[in-house]
């Protein structure tokens, strides 16, 4: 009820764990406050990678082959493949399988996360990218950002791990950005710009994401993009990879820290449609109108 009573302009949310990028959402959506982002049932299925390669690949967007496992599966692709939880972020228990004899402590990792795992075909390196889109400034369109390209030719593996994106503190309750070696912009040529704009604008599109999205994408060596998942989540500061992607090279053609925030949360409230409430008070046809809630 306190909630409620309360005249809320516009939603942002901050917290970087299941509750925060889903349940808040759906709440959000249920008391009818405007939200800068994705609501919650775009971002439960972003966060089921078996779910959303699903999505975009339906509308010709290119995936790596890959096979859903449960405890007990067999696995039916051959070395080299990445196996990783299903439904985690910041690659936590992702282990890329060279050979057979790395596949069973591959499993019991993966494991520990999830119990729905993803087998993925890997992609040799050629190039390691995240693109992102945001809504134009009319709302007409998609604005493709510079990309951001992260150099994996230094490391031991070539996949980018937890250790790559996310630190802790000594007492393990801080978390920080991990150092990367990486690029913005990305240098890209025309042909494998209109590629990843093709992907870019049909995955968000396709998955129903609102107002920008990300992707993490992995190019091979002929200059094929693959798309490997979906991250439509921002807390807008300076270090958020939207923010990073759309300062660009800090010209004046492109944004600062604050302008995609403060234009995206205008956007949202603008255009805002809430889904409780009739002037009536008597349930609408439809499952997204609802009656009244009682305030």
């Amino acid at each position: 009820g306190h909630v409620m009573a309360l005249t809320t302009d516009i939603m942002q949310p901050h917290m970087f764990c299941y509750r925060g990028m889903v349940t808040c959402r759906y709440l959000a959506d249920m008391l009818d406050i405007p939200m800068i982002g994705s609501p919650g049932h775009v971002m439960a299925l972003t966060t089921d990678k078996w779910q959303s390669r699903a999505i975009v690949a339906s509308v010709g967007v290119p995936v790596p082959k890959a096979q859903l496992l449960r405890e007990g599966d067999v696995i039916t692709m051959e070395p080299p493949f990445i196996l990783k939880p299903c439904r985690e972020d910041n690659s936590m228990g992702i282990t890329l399988v060279q050979t057979d004899s790395d596949i069973e402590a591959a499993q019991r990792t993966a494991f520990q996360f999830d119990d729905l795992v993803l087998c993925e075909q890997f992609i040799p390196l050629g190039r390691e990218l995240r693109v992102g889109v945001v809504d134009n400034a009319d709302g007409s369109g998609l604005e493709f950002l510079p990309s951001v390209e992260y150099f994996l030719d230094k490391k031991a593996l070539p996949i980018r791990t937890s250790a790559d994106k996310i630190t802790t503190s000594d007492n393990g309750k801080q978390l920080d950005f991990a150092p990367t070696d990486r690029q913005c912009p990305a240098d890209l040529d025309d042909a494998l710009l209109q590629k990843l704009t093709d992907l870019a604008t049909k995955s968000h599109k396709a998955l129903g994401c609102q107002h920008y999205s990300l992707y993490d994408v992995r190019v091979d060596p002929d200059g094929n993009p693959f798309f490997i998942e979906a991250s439509p989540y921002c807390s807008f500061s300076a270090k958020s990879a939207l923010v990073v992607m759309s300062r660009g090279d800090q010209s004046d053609s492109y944004y600062n820290d604050t302008d995609l925030f403060f234009r995206l949360a205008k956007a949202a409230m603008e255009d805002y449609q809430p889904v409780y409430g009739s002037t009536t008070g008597e349930q609408s046809m439809g499952m997204r109108r609802q009656t009244d809630i009682k305030k």
